[in-house]
């Protein structure tokens, strides 16, 4: 498989086998090749103490033809048109994957919000929302917390969408605090999501969690959240990480120490080392070894979970890798080199598109929430979640076993047909004829 460099051009590599898979004609594919819109903005802002700057901005709104469009909005230095692209994209796949009446569409602004002040972040959020006010809406485009942000910047964007609008508009965006249209299990839903589908993929597998170990790169809220259900299910947690580095033990790790270490010391191996220097006989007595978090990814387990950084498993060390399991908890943490090397090896990889949709399934409940005004219990959104995840699932699963595909490939092909199938309803695309031999699962398409 040839290199690809950009995320775009990732996404569009994996894009151009499930098209050719499904034997989409070119007027079907024409509408997958790029976003609907792009939308770019400079933000200015007067710093506290009185000087100007300012920051690029953007909102890239991919499709949506199920439903508006729905994604986050990242803040980073780096944040960067060609990777929100990629993002956008494969959300309308995720929100198809899972059966919600969503499109796909992310955003960001090109700032550091650790140089900001809270008074300048709440005026740059507030600076946003009136730049890109006209392509935002409940029925348009409905922003969340992605890098970088969090509820009290979605707080801040939906008062200042109703101050310019005049409006009561408790469904413009999700991820907001519960204290104004936040919904109950927000907070877990990336995990929960994603635990519920491990636990159906080990009981169809045959296996028993007391017998397998788990190594998860990533310790925020995702991966944190995962830890604690996985450990509380009887899973052997043997590898865990943060950006600091990681800690593994052959005979397993407690999250709830280490939860505790991390915020005792600020990283994981914090409670062992001070910078190079290592408490030897405490690490000795609580049988645990420091790794870097490369290493991590090529402990010996059952079950890998990046749950952290894109691009971490690559050509280069997917060789190495010893999980027989791997579930994407992260957005693309594996390249396309990658996979192909992986399942060579026959290790199964569970995508993000599938695996970590959790987080948009309850933000689709809040949105909902925030159109009838009813509160939703906790009870009843976790059991939506769980409803909603296992029926993709098992819709993904059935395509795997029906044309021989990998998981991901498979998830694509179920996301781009339902995509599809909603074009041709919409009277979008007056073709016809590819969907019927797509809907076959025409096999070898796939290299």
């Amino acid at each position: 498989m040839a290199h690809t460099s950009t995320p775009y051009e990732r996404f569009k590599t994996l894009l151009e086998e499930t098209m050719n898979h499904l034997k989409l004609t070119l007027e079907e594919r024409k509408p997958f090749l790029e976003p609907q819109h792009i939308h770019r903005k400079e933000l200015t802002l007067t710093r506290d103490d009185g000087s100007s700057a300012t920051f690029p901005a953007f909102r890239v709104q991919y499709n949506n033809a199920r439903g508006p469009y729905k994604g986050g909005i990242r803040y980073h230095p780096l944040a960067d048109e060609d990777e929100v692209k990629a993002l956008a994209a494969l959300m309308a796949i995720k929100t198809a994957v899972v059966g919600i009446p969503f499109g796909g569409a992310k955003g960001g602004i090109q700032c550091d919000p650790k140089a900001l002040s809270k008074r300048e972040l709440q005026d740059l959020s507030r600076a946003y929302v009136r730049a890109f006010k006209d392509h935002l809406s409940p029925d348009i485009d409905v922003p969340a917390p992605d890098v970088n942000t969090n509820p009290d910047i979605m707080a801040w964007m939906r008062d200042e969408y109703e101050k310019i609008t005049r409006t009561y508009a408790p469904a413009l965006i999700t991820g907001k605090p519960l204290s104004y249209g936040g919904s109950l299990g927000r907070d877990t839903a990336t995990a929960r999501g994603g635990f519920f589908i491990l636990q159906e993929f080990v009981n169809l597998e045959g296996k028993d969690a007391d017998d397998l170990r788990v190594v998860i790169q990533g310790f925020g809220n995702a991966g944190a959240n995962m830890a604690h259900l996985l450990h509380n299910a009887g899973y052997t947690v043997i590898g865990l990480s943060d950006s600091h580095g990681g800690i593994y033990s052959e005979e397993g790790l407690d999250p709830v120490r280490i939860e505790k270490y991390k915020h005792r010391t600020g990283s994981i191996t914090g409670e062992y080392c001070e910078g190079s220097v290592c408490d030897i006989d405490k690490m000795k007595m609580d049988n645990v070894r420091t790794v870097t978090n490369e290493e991590l990814l090529e402990l010996p387990c059952d079950i890998l979970i990046p749950a952290a950084l894109d691009n971490v498993i690559t050509e280069k060390n997917a060789g190495r890798i010893r999980a027989k399991y791997i579930l994407e908890l992260a957005n693309g943490p594996t390249t396309p080199e990658a996979d192909a090397a992986l399942r060579k090896k026959g290790v199964t990889l569970i995508p993000d598109v599938l695996m970590n949709a959790g987080g948009v399934t309850v933000s689709y409940f809040e949105w909902t929430q925030g159109r009838s005004g009813e509160q939703w219990t906790a009870e009843y959104v976790d059991n939506e979640l769980k409803r909603i995840m296992l029926d993709a699932f098992r819709a993904v699963r059935k395509e795997v076993s029906r044309s021989g595909l990998t998981y991901r490939q498979a998830a694509f092909v179920l996301g781009v047909r339902r995509m599809l199938e909603a074009m041709h309803a919409r009277g979008w695309i007056s073709d016809a004829t590819a969907i019927a031999a797509g809907s076959r699962g025409r096999r070898r398409s796939f290299r």
